[in-house]
């Protein structure tokens, strides 16, 4: 997978944090942004590129990743797989990997993690400050550790139009996780409105939002929703209200 993206998004993230940190975050990559582990694949390997001018240090953390009743993530920190190191450093343009992999005896259900790789304050310059060493950046890779069989069975459980936008919720009736990669609202061939999704663990249900734009807003006719996730999608239809285009 190509970290091109995760280098913006950590150096937009470290330019965003710079002004409120003892010192500014680093520039580095990560690759791959997630990991899957089966009966046939135990191990994982995450590999840290420093993209900096200096020399960067780092600390690994892991948690279990939960969904609630509603659908909300929730994290706690778990022993349950293994991951080394647990704190490294990473020379200027130079590389490290992380390996990760599950303990003995396999899931009944899927079980979801994230490895919380965090960038930590150089302990030379928190000490001339008289400070702790800081966390600077934090990026969590999701792990997934799948049960021997099964599939994710997304539907949607329901679809309403409010004031300038469609709330949705979406059920995972399977086994295993879903994600959805993007949210359309279509009038026909024209797509009026899109917004971003997210995981969906098994047994969860999901609420989702897409705000519409006055200027496309449809006040009648028939409407579709176009979840898009993994190379499949699921679609539900509703009809358009005078409401959907109230501000």
């Amino acid at each position: 997978m190509n970290p091109r993206p995760i280098r913006a998004a950590l150096a937009a993230l470290a330019a965003a944090l710079a002004a409120s940190l003892p010192a500014a975050a680093g520039s580095f990559g990560v690759s791959p942004i997630r990991v899957d582990l089966d009966r046939s694949t135990r191990t994982g390997i995450v590999t840290v590129s420093n993209d900096d001018s200096r020399k960067l240090s780092f600390r690994m953390k892991l948690f279990e990743w939960t969904q609630d009743e509603k659908g909300e993530d929730a994290h706690a920190e778990s022993a349950d797989l293994i991951f080394f190191p647990q704190i490294m450093t990473v020379e200027p343009g130079d590389k490290r990997v992380i390996r990760v992999g599950t303990r003995a005896g396999e899931p009944g259900r899927e079980k979801a993690y994230r490895l919380f790789i965090e960038e930590l304050q150089d302990p030379a310059t928190a000490g001339a400050q008289g400070a702790q060493v800081a966390v600077l950046l934090r990026f969590g890779v999701p792990v997934f550790v799948a049960p021997p069989s099964g599939a994710a069975n997304p539907e949607f459980a329901s679809a309403s139009v409010a004031r300038g936008k469609v709330v949705l919720r979406i059920r995972n009736a399977g086994t295993r996780h879903v994600r959805f990669d993007e949210l359309t609202l279509r009038a026909g061939e024209d797509v009026i409105a899109r917004t971003g999704g997210w995981y969906v663990f098994p047994g969860a249900t999901r609420a989702f939002e897409i705000p519409v734009p006055r200027d496309k807003c449809r006040s009648s006719g028939r409407l579709e929703i176009v979840a898009g996730m993994e190379g499949r999608e699921i679609r539900q239809a509703i009809e358009a209200q005078p409401l959907l285009c109230e501000p």
